[in-house]
């Protein structure tokens, strides 16, 4: 979890209770990622075969950001196999370096599925993060909820139902989104994409820890900022020296 989060800005709907939030790095330049390699998530729900379907649907649609290169990578994989991990949402600095050796890649999507509940009361939570593995730096995080019993939620769902599936569904239209598990599922992952800006939109030292991006996506999602640590600058010196 991200912890001493400051500098809040809430992008579309009215105020309401946080139900999670999203880190967008501000000294990190997104664009200068190549290829980014999708762990399958963490799957601590009790539907086994869902963490698969939601990494997939994921993976797509941050396809369509067109920010970098994808390749998923999951647990029946051989090369997850070689690599040796513990599914987790955080590795260590010989990990990272592994990674980065064994599937030529610039950086690692991981997370997990925190929960999950079915029709009639459909919830999902998901913890992410993006880890460049060339400096060892936090690009990107997310832990959300999304509880279609939150009104707030409600209202999001309407404007994507308008701007992204827009007709075919009548008369249930919009709650096509709260009864059908694909197409909530579709939502969820839509709305994390919607937190990258499809170019690298903001400044490299920016004189405020509250920074606004221009997003092409809309998502009602919060994002924070913080300062990054000294902890994890030197995590990043460290593992400089040992690529």
């Amino acid at each position: 979890m991200l912890l001493a989060l400051s500098g809040c800005t809430l992008m579309r709907g009215p105020q309401a209770q946080e139900t999670g939030h999203f880190y967008l790095n501000p000294y990190a330049d997104i664009s200068g990622v190549g290829k980014v390699v999708v762990f399958e998530l963490d799957n601590r729900t009790n539907y086994p075969l869902l963490s698969k379907t939601i990494t997939d649907e994921l993976s797509q649609a941050l396809q369509k950001k067109h920010i970098f290169t994808l390749s998923t990578l999951h647990h029946t994989d051989p090369k997850w196999r070689n690599l040796d991990l513990d599914v987790s949402n955080s590795y260590s600095l010989a990990e990272l370096a592994s990674i980065r050796q064994q599937l030529k890649a610039d950086a690692v999507l991981f997370g997990s599925l925190t929960s999950y509940e079915p029709f009639p009361h459909m919830l999902m939570s998901l913890h992410l993060k993006l880890v460049d593995l060339r400096s060892g730096k936090l690009l990107w995080a997310m832990e959300q909820v999304w509880d279609t019993s939150d009104k707030r939620l409600e209202l999001r769902m309407k404007r994507y139902y308008k701007d992204q599936v827009r007709s075919g569904y009548e008369p249930i239209d919009w709650e096509l989104l709260i009864t059908s598990p694909r197409n909530f599922n579709r939502f969820v992952v839509y709305e994390v994409s919607a937190t990258l800006p499809d170019v690298n939109r903001y400044a490299r030292t920016p004189s405020s820890s509250e920074n606004r991006l221009n997003f092409s996506g809309k998502s009602g999602i919060l994002q924070k900022t913080l300062e990054l640590p000294q902890k994890a600058l030197k995590f990043a010196a460290e593992l400089t020296t040992i690529r």
